[in-house]
């Protein structure tokens, strides 16, 4: 366990964004999925109606003639039906795919016990900022309550060292 209350301070507010963009991304794929189905049953619904029409004209009309019509319902009935299996296919597809690691699903990293404060100051190199600049840094993290009063004590004792 780390005992900088600043680096456990970052490592809670990591932790909320990360489990607020799990929820966000968890509510678009739920939605996706059901706008899915939902195209995919009205595809279905309007084939199979439209079909079942299509045979029906086929029907009077073949027996008008005496039976003696070629079965033509059977081109759209198999064109239309492979565009159908294609949807059935896309939208099974969407349902049953495993979502693509991000960065942001990966565990926190761990440099040499400094947990995420190492890995939080590192990253793009900026000018060393001033002592003014962290007390400002802890205490806007104090008032949104990322770090009690307890370890925002301790953290501007360790800064004013």
């Amino acid at each position: 366990m780390n005992d900088d209350p600043f680096a456990r301070a970052v490592q809670r507010v990591q932790a909320a964004e990360q489990a607020e963009q799990a929820t966000k991304r968890n509510r678009r794929n739920e939605r996706i999925s059901s706008t899915s189905r939902s195209g995919f049953r009205i595809h279905a619904s309007v084939y199979v109606a439209t079909n079942l029409m299509l045979i029906m004209i086929w029907l009077a009309t073949w027996l008008i003639n005496g039976i003696t019509g070629y079965p033509w319902f059977i081109y759209p009935l198999l064109g239309w039906g492979i565009g159908l299996a294609a949807h059935f296919a896309a939208v099974q597809h969407h349902l049953t795919r495993r979502p693509r690691s991000s960065q942001g699903d990966q565990p926190l990293p761990q440099a040499g016990g400094q947990g995420v404060a190492a890995s939080a100051t590192a990253g793009p190199a900026r000018p060393e900022s001033s002592t003014a600049e962290e007390l400002t840094r802890l205490a806007e993290l104090h008032r949104s309550g990322a770090l009690s009063d307890e370890e925002f004590s301790a953290a501007k004792g360790k800064l004013l060292k």
